[in-house]
């Protein structure tokens, strides 16, 4: 029962100031950040000791005790807490964290869990938009002028609160769960068209099983039927503030690809998020089915702030364009000056 209160009062709580900033939910207050990160390494090493003497937290078996820290820390784990540092300070809670994570019954109830591998730093520019302005409260003096004034300002102020909101530009999984209502599409208009002889599901094969994408590249090209496939250029066109950190960022890219699950029947592509922190852009090139754009790409709920640009096979720019997204798909990579961050094949 200790352990439980532990993580409920000693680790939870940090997450507020650790956490939050990272997924864009507060502002970063750097001395709360700065106090609550060496209290978790303190309360961590305590888990840490305890890990030295036995396989669970509380034993030889694992309890309700080691859930709830799990649970408690999975998003420490994941995003503050990097392998390296994780290795040199606390190899016995990595150990432990490891085994818990690969559990089926973990698998099950929280899905895959990917560690940290590099840092997510808190974006400090991100608004508080639940601040008030500083410069209307009333000033001290004549009560009943100063009681006149606040009635006034309060209303204003929820006149703008009011305005505000409705101008707040919609973050897709940020400010809620999305919940699409997918269907697949019944008697599906592109298996009407033409019969290609245009093997997808082996172009598909060719670039995830080769590591040499250039080879599968070349041979994309020389079995390509632009009669019964088109390529496209495909860009979200973001609110100013939408794409200031990575996590925000794959959330939308992730709720877009969601919205296609059952269009993979047709489509082969890269969809990735590229730039740095404060300058994120979600770009890409699809192929797919037909010579226009499907329905179910039209279902696409954000689909008005995204930019379709049908590409030319014949042009070397545009061939270029192709390849550059399909073959250059590591952290290490850079297409058009802005590095692959999170860039991934779309099967």
């Amino acid at each position: 029962m200790q352990w439980i209160e532990f993580a409920n009062c000693e680790i939870l709580r940090c997450n507020k100031s650790i956490i939050y900033p990272i997924f864009g939910w507060s502002d970063l207050n750097k001395e709360e950040f700065d106090r609550d990160n060496k209290k978790i390494k303190e309360n961590l090493m305590l888990i840490e000791k305890e890990l030295e003497k036995n396989e669970f937290i509380a034993g030889n078996k694992m309890t309700l005790a080691d859930i709830k820290l799990f649970a408690s820390l999975r998003f420490l784990m994941m995003f503050h807490f990097p392998e390296q540092m994780r290795n040199k300070l606390f190899p016995k809670i990595n150990q432990w964290f490891e085994k818990i994570m690969n559990s089926a019954e973990a698998m099950k109830a929280y899905g895959r869990t990917i560690l940290c591998k590099n840092i997510l730093k808190p974006f400090s520019g991100v608004i508080n938009r639940n601040k008030g302005n500083e410069d209307d409260k009333p000033e001290e003096g004549n009560k009943k002028e100063s009681k006149g004034k606040k009635q006034k300002q309060d209303k204003n102020h929820e006149e703008n609160k009011k305005e505000v909101k409705e101008k707040e530009p919609y973050v897709p999984g940020l400010l809620e769960v999305p919940r699409f209502n997918i269907k697949k599409i019944e008697n599906n208009p592109l298996d009407s068209l033409p019969e290609s002889k245009f093997d997808l599901e082996k172009i598909k094969s060719d670039f995830l099983n080769n590591s040499n994408k250039k080879s599968a590249m070349k041979n994309f090209w020389k079995n390509y039927d632009p009669e019964g496939y088109s390529l496209w250029y495909i860009e979200y066109n973001n609110e100013p503030r939408e794409c200031l950190t990575l996590f925000r960022t794959c959330i939308i890219k992730g709720d877009i690809l969601e919205q296609l699950k059952y269009f993979k029947k047709y489509c082969f592509g890269v969809l990735g998020a590229y730039g740095g922190d404060g300058d994120y852009k979600i770009r890409g090139c699809l192929l797919w089915r037909g010579n226009e754009i499907p329905q179910e790409i039209k279902a696409i709920n954000c689909f008005d702030k995204m930019t379709f640009r049908k590409l030319d096979y014949n042009q070397k720019r545009d061939q270029q364009l192709v390849h550059d997204y399909w073959t250059k798909i590591g952290e290490k990579e850079k297409v058009f000056k802005k590095p692959a961050i999170d860039a991934r094949y779309f099967y």
